[in-house]
C-alpha cells in the first residue's frame, strides 16, 4: 500500500493527491483531519515541497479556528 495510511484512505503519492487530500481531510469516514494533515505534512517534508507545507499550514489554522 504506497502511500496509504493505515486504513488505505488520502493516498498521497505526488502534489495533486496532496492537496486534494487537505481538501477532502473531513470526508473520511474512521480517519480524522489532524491525521490526514499530518500525513500529508510528512509526504511534503520527505519530498521538499514547501507549497504543500504551506497548504496544510493554513489548513490548521482553520480548523482551529472552527
Amino acid at each position: 500500500m504506497q502511500g496509504g495510511s493505515k486504513s488505505g484512505k488520502f493516498p498521497v503519492f505526488d502534489e495533486k493527491s496532496a492537496r486534494s487530500a487537505i481538501k477532502l481531510r473531513h470526508h473520511g469516514k474512521g480517519v480524522s483531519a489532524s491525521s490526514v494533515l499530518a500525513k500529508v505534512s510528512r509526504w511534503a517534508s520527505a519530498h521538499g515541497k514547501s507549497g504543500i507545507l504551506a497548504a496544510v499550514k493554513a489548513a490548521r489554522a482553520k480548523d482551529a479556528n472552527k
